[in-house]
């Protein structure tokens, strides 16, 4: 596919210049070579293996597609812009005259795209060439809205660009000067026309459209993922083989997930088919490694379905064994978007994807009709059976997919790009083998949204680094109880429930010892205290639990819509949480206060157990960033486990001098002792000072034990000079 751009701008100037080149770099995927030319107030751009700009009758026009270039320009010279949609093939164009420019696309042709950018008009074939021309990358929320909500995105102007609009099939937009009473130029004047309707063909021809003996043509049968989409997906295949024109077999492509529930559709039809009629080959795609930003990058913007998702995949993966690749997407959804896909995958990999159907009136009972009868016609009767009995099963499975990517998903979900987490979806990420069709579709569309928000509009740059070396937690100097401490964090591993947590911090411990420098070997050897962080006490307890294994109930959601965002749970995951640790009606109560504006009350009634629990933080160390964390449980025990595992690995004159180990939660509300194992609990201002700031960090630090080494209680008095005068005591 070609690529094709314009500017129109009054005057030429280091801007221009540079917005050519943006738009040139963005198109180099559809062709190597660029030709650019100027005409009056225009400058055309096109790239591929081969570009042209056509110059006949005082005007300029590139295109991409099949079109008599000679026969267009002369029927625009008679009749106007309108006379530009001729023919029997698809096709985009861009033609430039005195007066301005006029773009057009023909029937379904490759996508066009227009915006004003610092008072010119700029055109490209894909967004991501007018973003890289300078127009700023912002959301169109009305699409966003009716994308989430139905699926449908290319049927209208706007696209998912605020202010980037596109040329519909059949539809001709001129550009032209604007001027003043006096003849002064005011800008330009865009005129977008009315689409023609797209001329409707019968079933056959539609499935054999634009095939020819020359094109190696294969065959998808990766479809909308419906029961109704399979004598179609059947008839395209028996159309495809019974027109081949070489004895060479097709070939058939499907998608099948290793380790997943494999659906029978693809071998039941193709299984009563000679093996030298067609050649099948499932391409193996791991749900783990599911390329969504990459998929992303060469669409542009979103398309619904993750059937999209794997046409391109499939594509991909098969570029150069076809030259064109057939599919019955489109019989029974949307199918605005699907001349971009076919677009943007033939630019990219050098395979056209056709979607014959588009151009069917599937309502119509006689459409439906011929296309049974092809399918009976063209394959044996053992396949339209199958085909019949297997219909349920035309589609990857989808809801087995997204539980894969249920973490990844999960994420996007919960730290969006606006910061509202979309509690339906996640809702739908916890009960996916309950939810229905059109709440799973959504759920996708949601996903995929997210990531290009995250990849495309506004890239996030991590605010935590996602971990922190040793040589980062460098002691700091405390003072409590009347004496100097010094704080030392040790970096360790992540852990998971079932850890042995106890072996594990003892051994980090005795490592930390065993290589301390001269100071910290000292004061090792008087009194000092460990203290651990008891969020990941309780991750190897099992408390952190994943959203999607908790299901709110009303109470939960609606204590969360009563107190929004003034309580500590603001999702329904960590309330539900904590209403079954603090108890139904003290935390129903504690909300109730809180809604009333009364934040104290809400600590008094809702209790220690309810407040400890910790709701999902984005940049928490994993688990976290995905789960609820409880307190953990016997939080004195663990610490008298931790002690005991202490005594045996520590050399004995250095735990001699331990006093005790403290599990303690520290957070913005502040710092609570769990548990405490050792012969004198310290003082609890001791604590509050030697966790204050957090040192555990509120990220993905990694720094959950904390040594807290003490300085000598007093220092001794100055020594004089040897003169025998005694030296003067401070004043206290």
């Amino acid at each position: 596919m070609a690529g094709l751009a314009a500017l129109l701008s009054f005057g030429s100037d280091r801007t221009t210049t540079q917005t050519l080149q943006g738009l040139s770099a963005a198109l180099a995927p559809r062709g190597a070579e660029e030709t650019i030319a100027e005409y009056g107030a225009a400058r055309l751009l096109m790239r591929s293996a081969l570009p042209r700009i056509h110059e006949i009758e005082e005007t300029a026009i590139i295109v991409d597609g099949i079109a008599e270039v000679s026969s267009l320009v002369g029927r625009y010279l008679r009749h106007g812009p309108a006379a530009l949609l001729h023919g029997e093939d698809p096709y985009a164009l861009i033609l430039a005259d005195i007066g301005g420019l006029v773009l057009c696309r023909h029937l379904d042709g490759p996508p066009l795209y227009y915006t004003r950018s610092r008072g010119a008009v700029i055109v490209a074939s894909e967004p991501s060439a007018l973003l890289a021309a300078g127009v700023q990358a912002a959301v169109d929320e009305t699409t966003v809205t009716r994308f989430l909500a139905t699926g449908s995105c290319d049927e209208v102007p706007a696209t998912f660009f605020q202010g980037i609009r596109r040329v519909l099939p059949g539809q001709v937009v001129e550009v032209t000067a604007h001027t003043d009473a006096g003849g002064r130029s005011e800008g330009w004047a865009i005129r977008a026309h009315p689409p023609v309707s797209q001329r409707q063909v019968p079933a056959r021809m539609a499935l054999l459209r634009g095939k020819s003996g020359t094109e190696r043509t294969g065959v998808l049968m990766a479809g909308a993922g419906h029961p109704d989409i399979a004598i179609p997906t059947a008839a395209l295949l028996g159309a495809t083989i019974s027109s081949a024109g070489t004895p060479r077999a097709v070939p058939v492509y499907s998608a099948t997930f290793p380790g997943l529930t494999a659906g029978s559709f693809p071998q039941a039809v193709l299984g009563p088919l000679a093996d030298s009629s067609v050649r099948h080959r499932a391409i193996p795609l791991y749900a783990d490694e599911f390329d969504v930003d990459g998929y992303l990058a060469d669409l542009g913007e979103p398309i619904p379905g993750l059937w999209g998702y794997l046409l391109w995949a499939i594509a991909k993966a098969t570029a150069g064994e076809a030259d064109v690749l057939l599919s019955a997407a489109g019989w029974n959804a949307p199918h605005g978007h699907l001349s971009r896909l076919s677009d943007r995958i033939g630019s990219r990999y050098g395979v056209m994807v056709r979607f014959p159907y588009c151009d069917v009136e599937r309502g119509d009972p006689a459409v439906r009709h011929e296309i049974q009868m092809l399918a009976e016609r063209t394959l044996p009767p053992a396949s339209v059976r199958a085909a019949t009995s297997h219909g349920s099963h035309i589609e990857s499975p989808v809801s087995e997919v997204l539980q894969r990517l249920r973490s990844e998903i999960a994420g996007v979900l919960l730290y969006p790009r606006d910061a509202r987490p979309d509690h339906h979806a996640l809702a739908t990420l916890s009960n996916l083998d309950k939810a229905s069709s059109a709440s799973i579709d959504r759920l996708w569309r949601r996903y995929v949204l997210e990531r290009w928000l995250a990849t495309v509009i506004a890239p996030k740059q991590a605010t935590v680094p996602t971990a922190r070396p040793a040589s980062a937690a460098k002691p700091v100097e405390v003072s409590a109880s009347g004496r100097s401490w010094q704080r030392r964090m040790l970096v360790t591993e992540s852990f998971a429930a079932g850890d042995r947590l106890a072996e594990k911090l003892a051994w980090y411990v005795t490592e930390f010892a065993t290589s301390a420098d001269k100071q910290a070997r000292q004061a090792l050897r008087q009194p000092w205290y460990l203290l651990v962080a008891a969020k990941p006490v309780a991750v190897t307890q099992g408390r952190a639990r994943a959203i999607w294994e908790i299901e709110p109930g009303r109470l939960a959601r609606g204590l969360v819509r009563l107190a929004g965002q003034k309580i500590r749970h603001t999702d329904p995951w960590s309330m539900q949480a904590a209403i079954e640790e603090g108890g139904t009606i003290r935390v129903a109560s504690g909300a109730l206060c809180a809604a009333i504006g009364s934040l104290s009350w809400y600590e008094k009634f809702s209790g220690a157990k309810a407040r400890s629990v910790s709701p999902p933080r984005e940049h928490a160390c994993p688990p976290a960033h995905l789960a609820v964390v409880s307190a953990p449980k016997h939080a004195n025990g663990v610490a008298s486990e931790l002690l005991s595992a202490l005594r045996r690995a520590l050399p004995e004159e250095i735990f001699a001098s331990l006093q005790g180990c403290a599990i303690v939660s520290a957070d913005a509300e502040g710092v609570r002792q769990l548990g405490w194992a050792g012969a004198k609990a310290p003082a609890a201002q001791l604590i509050r000072r030697l966790c204050e700031g957090n040192p555990f960090g509120q990220g993905d630090e990694r720094t959950p034990v904390l040594i807290a080494l003490g300085s000598p209680a007093g220092k001794p008095a100055a020594q004089g000079k040897k003169s025998g005068k005694r030296q003067p005591s401070r004043r206290r």
